[in-house]
């Protein structure tokens, strides 16, 4: 016989609350009754459980009133000294507000989860580095959703701490759509979601939106601007520029020259088109591996080149050793060519007056210069071929090419890039770590950010 019953209580007390013992078999939990189902008519039978212990069902009338004026005591006594306490809060609360609201805040979870990208570094007045990170940030608490979005984080290594951080879109941004860049006239400048120009006041650390003012000073940009990119790191103090009306343009805003694509490469390269200012530049990096001399060493180089200023320019700071048919077409082995690092069409193009090889007896593995100006040569290397070999780094002696300190990077580490500061150098690793170095060489601190 089906069964029909929606809703089943206990017989005992008529409490729905129950537990399955077995199959059809069940157990009140509010009176330990235990009762089942018979199939055939659908009954309910139950057994009362005498085993659950009832201290009050034996005592006296008298005890009872007894218990009662006890229990009764002591809730009095508990609501008197709750009422007391409360006057006194009160009142101390009233003496000293902020600490009393700080205290009895509901405690909310403040932390958040970060995803970082690009940074830059540099010197503030007082001499104090800092390094500027950008940051996603997403806030673990419900109530602090309205402060996810981009941020620009500004941290002092020496201090270990973060010094201010400025919330710059609602969105999630990575180094594609925000990117930095270090002009010739010593000032940060940043292009946001390409849509904004902006510029870093690196004492108050915050940002100016410097687009308007830059763009309006050329007449061809009145239209507006729908896009903007920065040219490559090599190309200088530009912007690729796409107008309202759709026409592609190469912007330098610190001389206010616009220039067509043709003109633009014409400009970027070569001695005739210097600007009246340029002047001698140094700069150090490394030679790249070449597929005409695989067997040729990586070299240290020192280049000196011809600098445009603000202006357009394409810096030579790759080469590799190929082979210079004395024009263009196509070559084999049999016809004559020399072995050159720098030919002439890349003497002419990057406007270069003198280079050399500053360590030429040393044999360096996937190295990379991390300082190359002025009197402070830094660069990061592995002591052999094997690819889990650790980094180290080396100050180099720019004139003579002589090591003038080393510093071991721990297994895994790998410098991203470096600042020189009054102290020493500070910089960033891949493993979210602020690194700081003496003058000597010795890694003082490694700050894992959170």
């Amino acid at each position: 016989m089906a069964k029909e019953i929606k809703v089943i209580k206990c017989p005992n007390c008529g409490s729905v609350n129950k537990i399955e013992l077995k199959p059809d078999f069940y157990k009140c939990t509010s009176c330990q009754t235990e009762y089942f189902l018979d199939d055939n008519d659908v009954n309910i039978n139950y057994n009362h459980n005498y085993n659950h212990h009832h201290p009050f069902n034996n005592t006296n009338p008298k005890a009872l009133k007894v218990i009662g004026i006890v229990i009764a005591s002591v809730f009095l006594f508990i609501m008197a000294i709750t009422f007391l306490s409360s006057i006194f809060s009160s009142k101390s609360s009233n003496n000293n507000y902020s600490a009393y609201s700080t205290a009895t805040k509901p405690e909310e979870d403040q932390g958040y989860y970060t995803n970082r990208y690009s940074n830059i570094s540099f010197l503030q007045s007082s001499g104090q580095p800092i390094i500027l990170i950008l940051e996603n940030r997403r806030y673990k608490s419900n109530t602090n959703q309205q402060q996810d979005g981009t941020y620009l984080a500004f941290y002092n290594p020496v201090k270990k701490e973060l010094v201010k951080a400025e919330k710059v879109s609602d969105k999630s941004l990575s180094s594609s759509d925000f990117k930095f860049k270090l002009f010739s006239d010593g000032n940060i400048y940043m292009v946001k979601d390409k849509a904004s120009l902006l510029k870093l006041d690196t004492e108050n650390l915050k940002t100016e939106d410097v687009g308007k003012k830059f763009f309006e000073a050329n007449n061809e940009l009145q239209i507006g601007v729908a896009t903007m990119e920065f040219v490559y790191s090599d190309n200088g103090d530009g912007l690729v520029i796409l107008t309202n009306d759709g026409k592609k343009r190469y912007y330098y805003p610190l001389i206010q020259k616009l220039y067509t694509e043709k003109e633009y490469y014409k400009a970027n390269n070569g001695f005739d088109t210097l600007l009246p200012n340029a002047k001698d530049k140094t700069i150090y990096f490394f030679t790249s591996e070449s597929s005409d001399y695989p067997d040729e060493k990586l070299q240290l180089i020192q280049l000196t080149y011809k600098d445009n200023g603000p202006g357009p320019k394409d810096i030579t700071d790759r080469l590799r050793w190929s082979k210079d048919y004395g024009g263009s077409g196509i070559f084999t082995d049999r016809d004559p060519y020399r072995k050159v690092l720098v030919g002439r069409w890349e003497k002419d193009r990057g406007r270069i007056v003198n280079w050399r090889d500053i360590t030429p007896d040393r044999l360096y593995f996937a190295p990379s210069v991390l300082i190359g100006e002025g009197e402070n040569l830094v660069i990061q290397f592995r002591a052999d071929a094997n690819t889990k070999s650790p980094f180290k780094l080396q100050k180099i002696n720019k004139d003579n090419g002589s090591v003038e300190w080393t510093a071991a990077l721990p297994d895994g580490a790998n410098v991203e890039s470096l600042i020189r500061y009054k102290d020493g150098f500070t910089g960033v690793n891949d493993r979210n770590q602020l690194i700081v170095i003496d003058n000597k060489g010795n890694i003082t601190s490694n700050y894992k950010l959170d």
